[in-house]
């Protein structure tokens, strides 16, 4: 009897956690020389009661240079920590700027964001573009929606990882395409056009009943959940962080049309290029759902945002709570294409994923890597040398690096991977429930989340709003 077709499998990487020496970074090992060298210093003055009096400065710096907190080294806290009183120190987690207000206007401000956004209408494309002069990078926004994955089989669902491979590998042989994003909204709502239906067609000759029903939907409005799936593109612009003039918006709109065709074959169905209107939809949703979900007038009418407060662990605006999570660890084990099913069909209620590939030239993936071989082979050397034994992370690491070579001398690309979650509420209470929620999601799907604590400000801009960024 021969075995059940279990489909395609996935496998990713471990992440690094190499360092100069010995798994030390050069930040760390400058610490941990210092207290050596102070520890040297004070036996050789006072013996063995120097070094017992010197004990606070060395032990502290010891500790400091090797011991890791939350997944952080703890040398590593203290520039988060002084960015995060310096910051707080001069008001700017604090911000009054409105998400939604962009129908309008040519220039957009983003809470988290530095700088401002310039809005650009491509009529090639038939939507808006969002050029960032400070990175020099033009982003346009794809609406799509999925074919089904989890109910098809296993040839099918072969077919269309092939064909979002192959759409990945159009991202690593352009050079324009900087960034790619995809990200899957879940919010409240979705009764918006049965309200406006009843509102049109209710009967005016029962009026009881009329006015029965139209409380019925007012209530339940904001029970139903709608998702939304969003291709964000980020290219770089033709002219730098100068004006993009027609020619430029053409050569933009190729490269777009391009990676949204790719896109195509791999099994979503385009929506179309979102405009301003959708794109002011898009932002005033990613600060303030619940406002969102019970409006129903045009996009430009939603503004006036009372603005944004970034706390140590979340990020607050007039009508919720936010909490962003990094993917710090994908599943280590080979997995089913389908493995963040519980991330995003599960019982989820206001909850963001976002997933980031960013392509990586040829020539730097592969100094990456071999730096990194180089790394691991001193590392080995001198472990021999003090009779430290190599554990099994360490010789996973290899082989990573190993098989990333092979693909890369076989002619495949290379993409750096960041996963984003985000989770939203109405309430700090009610934000730790779904954040615990998430957290099992995420467990079920063999991903370790870290909170992004000191940083939501820019984490949340990055997870929330489809603009392609980078997170670092």
């Amino acid at each position: 009897m021969s075995a059940p077709d279990v489909g395609p499998t996935t496998r990713f990487g471990r992440l690094e956690t190499r360092g100069v020496l010995l798994g030390l970074s050069g930040t760390q090992l400058a610490v941990v020389g210092t207290a050596t060298v102070v520890a040297v210093v004070a036996v050789y003055s006072a013996g063995m009661s120097g070094l017992v009096v010197a004990s606070p400065v060395w032990a502290t710096l010891l500790v400091a240079g090797s011991v890791s907190v939350g997944g952080r080294p703890v040398v590593g806290w203290v520039p988060l920590l002084a960015q995060w009183h310096a910051r707080k120190g001069t008001g700017a987690t604090s911000t009054v700027a409105t998400a939604g207000d962009v129908a309008p206007g040519r220039w957009l401000t983003l809470p988290g964001l530095p700088g401002r956004l310039e809005l650009v209408d491509c009529d090639e494309l038939g939507g808006v573009l969002v050029l960032e002069r400070r990175t020099g990078t033009v982003t346009g926004v794809l609406r799509a929606t999925g074919t089904g994955f989890v109910l098809e089989d296993a040839a099918a669902q072969e077919h269309k990882v092939a064909a979002w491979g192959r759409a990945l590998a159009v991202a690593c042989q352009q050079s324009a395409i900087v960034r790619v994003q995809v990200l899957v909204n879940t919010r409240s709502g979705g009764l918006a056009p049965a309200r406006r239906w009843w509102r049109e067609h209710c009967n005016a000759s029962e009026p009881g009943l009329s006015a029965e029903l139209a409380g019925m939907l007012d209530e339940g409005f904001v029970v139903p959940h709608v998702r939304e799936t969003f291709v964000a593109i980020a290219v770089r612009a033709p002219r730098g962080r100068r004006r993009l003039s027609a020619s430029d918006l053409a050569l933009v709109a190729r490269h777009l049309e391009s990676f949204g065709a790719a896109v195509q074959v791999a099994g979503l169905r385009a929506g179309g290029w979102i405009g301003r209107a959708d794109l002011a939809r898009v932002l005033r949703a990613a600060y303030e759902p619940g406002a969102t979900a019970r409006a129903e007038e045009t996009p430009a009418a939603l503004v006036g945002s009372p603005g944004v407060r970034e706390r140590w662990g979340s990020l607050a605006t007039g009508t919720g709570v936010h909490a962003t999570y990094w993917v710090s660890q994908w599943p280590r084990t080979e997995v089913h294409p389908a493995f963040l099913q519980p991330l995003l069909l599960g019982e989820a209620t206001d909850r963001t994923v976002t997933l980031v590939a960013e392509p990586l030239p040829t020539a730097q993936a592969l100094r990456e890597i071999r730096r990194a071989k180089v790394e691991h082979a001193a590392d080995a050397a001198q472990r021999a040398r003090i009779g430290q034994i190599e554990d099994e992370s360490t010789r996973a690491e290899v082989a990573d690096l190993e098989r990333r070579e092979a693909e890369l001398v076989a002619g495949h690309g290379d993409l750096r991977f960041t996963g984003l979650i985000t989770v939203s509420a109405s309430g700090t209470s009610e934000l730790e429930e779904r954040c615990a929620a998430m957290e099992s999601a995420a467990a079920q799907a063999m991903c370790e989340v870290r909170r992004l604590v000191g940083q939501q400000g820019v984490a949340h801009a990055a997870a929330c709003l489809p603009l392609a960024r980078g997170v670092l």
